[in-house]
């Protein structure tokens, strides 16, 4: 299967914070096929892929890019979910590093 097709499913389960076994449920199908389909082992149906878009509200063109056009749309959309999920780490580990400094103030006094 087309890897990017499998990044694009990976990508919109993560950013709307969702488990496989959460996007399997949304979808009708079993966690160990979002797997498959993350993995690329598995190609999506049409009613995953419509599911997708609906659920999600994201272009269809996400997963093809068939023109200039929609490659630099997907292209934009890819890197735009890219940075959310990377500011989502950022800030837990933030919260982790605060966290662990505190513990360190408590443990000195």
């Amino acid at each position: 299967m087309d890897e990017h097709i499998a990044f694009v499913i990976k990508i919109v389960r993560k950013n709307n914070r969702l488990t496989q076994a959460e996007l399997a449920e949304e979808l009708g199908v079993t966690s160990g096929h979002i797997g498959s389909l993350e993995q690329g082992r598995a190609k999506p149906s049409y009613d995953i892929m419509r599911g997708i878009t609906e659920k999600f509200g994201i272009d269809a063109n996400l997963f093809f890019g068939r023109t200039q056009k929609d490659a630099k749309s997907v292209y934009e959309n890819v890197v735009q979910l890219t940075e959310n999920l990377l500011s989502e780490v950022r800030d837990q580990l933030g919260a982790f590093d605060q966290s662990v400094k505190d513990l360190s103030s408590e443990d000195a006094e």
